[in-house]
C-alpha cells in the first residue's frame, strides 16, 4: 500500500502538479495584463517635511509653516527612516455622486493621521490595528474619505514608515478604489492558493519519501509565499488570518533572511553531487557564509539597517548560483539544473524589477510579468526541478534495481527468498544448482533442505519486530552420495515478512579447518596426539587416568645425524607402531617432542600399566630397526607414574612427573624405567623441582638459595693453599635443602640457568672481595657455568661488566665450563675464554672424559685445567685400563702447560692412583665434603678439612717429601 501510494504521489508531484502550476500561471499572466488595465488614482502634488527631532508638537496644524517652503513632488523616498514625516496635498475638486477617497498606497506605511488644515479638526488615523474618523485601512496602505466640504481643502498628514517607503497620495473615486481593494485581495488570494496548494502536496511527498530535499522544498515554497505577498503587499494577512502589527516587521525581516538561507540551502541539496566536480568553491563557500551570517544577525540588526546588505547579498548570491548553474549545464547537461537555472533567471528579473520600482516607482514590465507572475512562476519552474531531480532519482532506482537483480541472478552465493512460514518463493541459479547437486527433488520449504534448528532459528527471525540478521553453518545430507556438504547460511529480514537468506558452499574450509585442527592436535609425522592434543582429549574423557608413562629413545640424535632426517623419520614410525601394537583402546599415545612419547593409560593398575611399558622397551630394543639396507638398534628410556599419588595435579604436573622419572631412568644404565608407585620422597623432590620452575618462568630469582664450598687439595704442596669450588644449594621455609642436582636439572630444562648462574657468579665474586684478606693461600676458586647461561649474550655482557667492577676477585676465579658445552662451538668458547684469561681470570674444562673426549681439541681450547669426571676416577683403583687413561691424561695435560683436577676421591687407593697418575689436584668426600664458607674462612689449608687419619697421613709424607708432582697453580696470563 505504502508504495502504491508512494508511486501515486510521484506522478502527481512528476506530472499534474506542474501542470496545475503552469495553468495557474497562464492564468494570472492574463490576470495579471487584465489588473493593469484597472483604473488607477490620479497622483497629488505633495509637500512633505520629515521630523528629525524628538520633540512632541502640540498643534500639528501649525506645522504647515514648515511646508511652506518644501517643493511639491508625486512621490517621495524616506530613505528606509523610521522618524515621523509630515506631509500636506490639496484635495481636488471631484463629484460628489461617486464620491472621492485619497489613497495612501505605501506598503511600509505603519499609520497616518490627517487634519484639516482650515478648521484644525483630526478627520481621522488608523494603524492596521484600529482606524477612526474617516482613515481606514485600504491595500497595503490608508484611504482617507473626503467629504464634500473639504473639496478643494488643504489636507495634513503624518504616518510613519518602516521601510523602503515611498510617500505618495492618489485621488480615487469610491467605485474605483473599490475594485482596486478587491483585485489586491484576489492577489493575495491567489498567491496563497497557487503556492500553498502546491507546497501542501509537496509537504505530502516529503512525508511519504521521507525526504530531505522536498522538506527543504515546502520551506522554500512558503517563504516564497510570502515573499510574494510581502511584494504586492498583502502579508499584512497570512492564510486568511490578519498579523499583528507588532510582528509584521519582525516576520518581513525573518522572510527575506530565511528566504535567502533556503535558497542556497536548496540549490546544495539539489547539486550536492553535481558541486563536488566544480573546482572553484570559494564563492559558493561565502554564499553558504552570509546566509549563515544573516541568520545570526537577523534577530539583532533593526529591518532597516539589514535591507542594504541583504540585497547586495541578493543580487551578489544570483549572480554565484547561475554561475555554478551554468558550470553544472556545460559539465552534466543536467535537466534539473536547467529547470532550476529558468527559475533563478525568473527570480533575478522580478528582482530587478522591484529594486527598479523601489528606485523610480515604474515598472519595467507592465504587461504579464509582475511580483505575483513571477513568484509563482519561479515556485513552478523550481517544482520543475524538482520534479526531474525526483524523476532522475526514480530512474536511477529503477536502474540499481535491473542491476541488483542482474547482480542477484549472476552471484555464485546461492540466494533465495522465504516467505509464509518457511515457504520458499524466490531463488538464483546459484541455489538451483547447489539443490541439485544435493540431488534434491522438492526446493520449496525449508524442510526440504535443512534441519529443524535453521527453520526454528529463521522462525524466530521472522519474530523479530524490529528485524535481524542471522549467521550459521550448516551441514545437508545429499541424498543420493553418501558424503554431505556444509554450508554457510546467512539470514536477514527488516520486517519479518519477508528474509533473505544467502546459501555458501564452504565445504572445503570446513575440511580444511578440520584438517588445521587436527594437525593443532595431531604429530603430522606419526598421527599420534601433540601435547596439546593430549590436554584436550583427557579434557574430553571425564575419567581420570590410573597412570602416565614418559618414553625418550636414546641414542636416536645419532641417527638424524649420521643417516640424516628422513631416516629419522622412518624409525619414528616404526616406533609408533610398535608401541600401538602393545596398548588397548582406551590408552592415549602422543609424541611431545622429537623423540619423546606419552602415554595416559585409563583402565587397569599400575602394575598393569608397567607391564604395558616393559613390553614397549622390550619391543623397541629386541630387535633393529630396518631401513633399506640399513639397521638401527635402540634403547628406551622410560617413566612411570601412578596418579593416585597425585590427585590434585593437572596432565602437565603428571608428564612434569614422568619425564623427571624418565631423566632419572637415562642416568641409571641398567635400569631403563623408573617407576613410581608411591615414594614420598620422589614426590617431595618432584615438588621441588615444579616450585623452582614456577619461580624461574617467572623470571624471579629462588629465595633461598646459599652456597657451600668444596675443597680440592694440591698434590704438591697440600698444606700451604686453600682451594676450592663453589656449590649452590636452595634451603626451604622448612629448614629442609635442595641439592644441586634439582636445582640445576630445572634450570636446563626450561632454558632458565642464566638466572641461577648470575646469583652464584654474583654471589661468589662479591663474598671473594669481601674477604680477600682472609684468602692469602687461596691460588683458585672455581665456579661451574652451565651451556645455557654461556650461549645467552644478555648474560655474558653482564658477567664481563661484573668482572670489570671486581678485578681484585676475578684474579681468584676460576670459571668451569662442561667439555661438551666447549666442543659445542669452539671458535665462540675460545673468544670467551681469551677475553675471561685476558681480564685477569682462569678457566677450567670441567666433566673431561664423559662427553666426546678427543685430545685433538684441547690445542684448540687455551683453558687452565681439565677436571676428570667421576665415571673415570671412579673406578680407576679396580680397573688397570681407567688407570691407563688417568696416567695418559695427566701427562698430556702437563705436557700442554696445564693443570689437572681429580673429581670423586672418595677413599686413599682412589687418591693415590691420583697422585701417581701426576694430577695436581684431587677433590672428593675423601677430603672433604661441601662446607659452609665460614668454615672455609676459618681454615688455612685444603688439608685442614681432612678427616681420614690414613688420608692424612698420606698428605703429611707428601708435604714433607722434596719430590712433589707439580708447582702450584700459575697465574693465567702467561707468555
Amino acid at each position: 500500500m505504502q508504495k502504491i501510494v508512494a508511486t501515486l504521489l510521484e506522478r502527481l508531484t512528476t506530472y499534474v502538479f506542474p501542470a496545475i502550476a503552469l495553468t495557474l500561471t497562464l492564468g494570472l499572466f492574463v490576470w495579471g495584463k487584465d489588473g493593469s488595465s484597472v483604473e488607477e488614482g490620479r497622483l497629488l502634488n505633495i509637500k512633505v517635511w520629515e521630523q528629525t527631532d524628538a520633540v512632541p508638537i502640540e498643534s500639528p496644524v501649525l506645522q504647515m509653516d514648515r511646508l511652506v517652503f518644501r517643493g511639491e513632488s508625486t512621490s517621495i523616498d524616506t530613505r528606509r527612516s523610521t522618524a515621523p514625516f509630515w506631509f500636506e496635498f490639496v484635495i481636488p475638486e471631484g463629484s460628489r455622486d461617486q464620491g472621492t477617497l485619497i489613497d495612501f498606497p505605501s506598503r511600509h506605511s505603519m499609520g497616518v493621521t490627517c487634519w484639516d488644515t482650515a478648521t484644525g479638526q483630526q478627520l481621522g488615523s488608523s494603524d492596521h490595528r484600529e482606524a477612526q474618523g474617516s482613515i481606514a485601512g485600504s491595500r497595503a496602505g490608508f484611504s482617507l474619505e473626503i467629504a464634500p466640504v473639504l473639496l478643494r481643502a488643504v489636507v495634513l498628514c503624518r504616518s510613519s514608515f518602516r521601510g523602503p517607503a515611498k510617500i505618495s497620495a492618489r485621488s480615487w473615486s469610491a467605485d474605483a478604489l473599490s475594485r482596486a481593494q478587491l483585485s489586491h485581495r484576489n492577489t493575495g488570494v491567489m498567491i496563497e492558493a497557487a503556492i500553498g496548494v502546491l507546497a501542501v502536496f509537496m509537504l505530502l511527498t516529503a512525508f511519504v519519501n521521507s525526504s530531505a530535499l522536498y522538506l527543504a522544498f515546502v520551506g522554500g515554497l512558503v517563504l516564497n509565499m510570502r515573499m510574494a505577498s510581502l511584494s504586492v503587499g498583502t502579508d499584512f494577512y497570512f492564510l486568511g488570518m490578519q498579523v499583528p502589527i507588532e510582528y509584521l516587521i519582525p516576520m518581513r525581516q525573518w522572510t527575506l533572511c530565511l528566504y535567502f538561507a533556503n535558497t542556497v540551502g536548496l540549490f546544495y541539496v539539489l547539486f550536492k553531487q553535481e558541486l563536488k566536480a566544480v573546482k572553484v568553491k570559494w564563492p559558493l563557500t561565502l554564499l553558504y557564509l552570509q546566509s549563515l551570517a544573516f541568520l545570526i544577525l537577523a534577530p539583532v540588526v533593526p529591518y532597516e539597517s539589514l535591507l542594504p546588505p541583504l540585497w547586495a547579498a541578493t543580487f551578489a548570491g544570483i549572480v554565484v548560483i547561475s554561475a555554478y548553474v551554468f558550470l553544472i549545464l556545460r559539465k552534466t547537461h543536467s535537466r534539473v539544473a536547467a529547470w532550476y537555472g529558468a527559475s533563478i533567471f525568473l527570480t533575478l528579473i522580478a528582482t530587478l524589477n522591484e529594486v527598479f520600482i523601489a528606485a523610480t516607482g515604474q515598472r519595467i514590465f507592465e504587461y504579464g510579468l509582475n511580483s505575483v507572475t513571477a513568484a509563482i512562476g519561479s515556485a513552478l519552474l523550481a517544482s520543475a526541478a524538482v520534479a526531474e531531480h525526483m524523476r532522475t532519482h526514480r530512474l536511477q532506482n529503477l536502474r540499481a534495481q535491473r542491476l541488483l537483480e542482474a547482480a542477484y541472478q549472476d552471484s555464485p552465493i546461492g540466494l533465495f527468498s522465504v516467505t509464509h512460514g518457511t515457504h520458499i518463493s524466490k531463488t538464483n541459479p546459484a541455489f538451483e544448482s547447489m539443490v541439485a547437486a544435493l540431488g534434491a527433488v522438492r526446493k520449496a520449504d525449508l524442510s526440504d533442505l535443512f534441519d529443524r534448528e535453521v527453520q526454528t532459528r529463521i522462525a524466530s527471525l521472522r519474530c523479530a519486530s524490529e528485524g535481524g540478521v542471522l549467521e550459521l553453518q550448516t551441514c545437508i545430507k545429499s541424498k543420493d552420495l553418501a558424503d554431505s556438504k556444509w554450508f554457510s547460511l546467512r539470514a536477514s529480514t527488516a520486517d519479518g515478512a519477508i528474509v533473505e537468506c544467502s546459501l555458501q558452499d564452504i565445504t572445503t574450509q570446513v575440511s580444511a579447518t578440520e584438517r588445521l585442527e587436527y594437525l593443532a592436535g595431531h604429530d603430522p609425522l606419526t598421527g599420534c596426539l601433540n601435547l596439546r592434543g593430549l590436554i584436550q582429549e583427557t579434557e574430553r574423557i571425564t575419567q581420570r587416568p590410573c597412570g602416565l608413562a614418559y618414553f625418550d629413545l636414546d641414542r636416536f640424535k645419532l641417527i638424524n645425524d649420521l643417516y640424516g632426517h628422513s631416516a629419522g623419520d622412518q624409525v619414528l614410525t616404526q616406533v609408533t607402531e610398535r608401541m600401538r601394537g602393545v596398548l588397548h583402546h582406551t590408552d592415549v599415545l602422543a609424541r611431545i617432542g622429537g623423540d619423546e612419547f606419552v602415554i595416559v593409560f585409563f583402565e587397569g593398575t599400575i602394575n598393569t600399566c608397567e607391564s604395558k611399558c616393559n613390553t614397549i622397551a622390550t619391543l623397541i630394543a629386541a630387535s633393529p630397526f630396518q631401513i633399506e639396507t640399513q639397521s638401527f638398534e635402540l634403547d628406551i628410556s622410560a617413566g612411570l607414574v601412578g596418579t593416585d599419588q597425585f590427585k590434585s595435579t593437572d596432565l602437565k604436573g603428571l608428564v612434569s612427573a614422568a619425564d623427571m622419572l624418565c631423566r632419572m631412568a637415562k642416568k641409571r644404565p641398567r635400569q631403563h624405567m623408573v617407576v613410581m608407585k608411591s615414594d614420598d620422597r620422589f614426590l617431595q623432590q618432584h615438588q621441588d623441582e615444579l616450585d623452582l620452575i614456577n619461580c624461574l618462568e617467572r623470571g624471579e630469582t629462588p629465595e633461598g638459595l646459599f652456597l657451600v664450598m668444596q675443597p680440592e687439595i694440591s698434590f704438591s704442596r697440600p698444606f700451604d693453599s686453600l682451594n676450592f669450588e663453589v656449590l649452590v644449594r636452595l634451603r626451604k621455609s622448612n629448614g629442609d635443602v635442595v641439592p644441586a642436582g634439582t636445582i640445576i636439572e630445572a634450570a636446563e630444562a626450561h632454558g632458565k640457568t642464566a638466572i641461577i648462574d648470575r646469583w652464584v657468579v654474583g654471589t661468589t665474586v662479591r663474598w671473594i672481595e669481601a674477604h680477600a684478606h682472609q684468602l692469602l693461600t687461596t691460588r683458585f676458586v672455581g665456579v661451574n657455568l652451565s651451556g645455557g647461561s654461556l650461549n645467552d649474550e644478555a648474560f655474558t655482557q653482564e658477567l664481563f661488566a661484573l668482572f670489570e667492577q671486581h678485578p681484585v676477585a676475578l684474579e681468584k676465579l676460576c670459571i668451569e665450563i662442561t667439555e661438551t658445552v666447549a666442543i659445542t662451538d669452539m671458535r665462540k668458547m675460545q673468544h670467551f675464554i681469551d677475553r675471561v684469561r685476558a681480564m685477569g681470570g682462569k678457566v677450567a674444562l670441567d666433566d673431561f672424559g664423559a662427553g666426546y673426549s678427543s685430545f685433538g681439541y684441547l690445542k684448540e681450547l687455551s683453558v687452565d685445567s681439565l677436571k676428570l669426571d667421576g665415571s673415570l676416577v671412579r673406578d680407576a683403583v679396580r680397573i688397570h685400563a681407567g688407570q691407563a687413561i688417568i696416567v695418559a691424561i695427566g701427562g698430556l695435560v702437563r705436557n700442554l702447560g696445564m693443570k689437572s683436577v681429580g673429581e670423586f676421591a672418595e677413599d686413599l687407593p682412589t687418591i693415590k692412583v691420583l697422585f701417581d697418575a701426576g694430577i695436581d689436584y684431587a677433590q672428593g668426600y675423601g677430603i672433604s665434603r661441601p662446607v659452609t664458607p665460614e668454615e672455609i674462612l676459618a681454615a688455612s689449608s685444603g688439608a685442614d678439612f681432612i678427616q681420614d687419619e690414613a688420608i692424612r697421613a698420606f698428605f703429611e709424607s707428601i708435604q714433607d717429601s722434596e719430590s712433589a708432582s707439580m708447582p702450584l697453580f700459575r697465574d693465567s696470563r702467561r707468555d
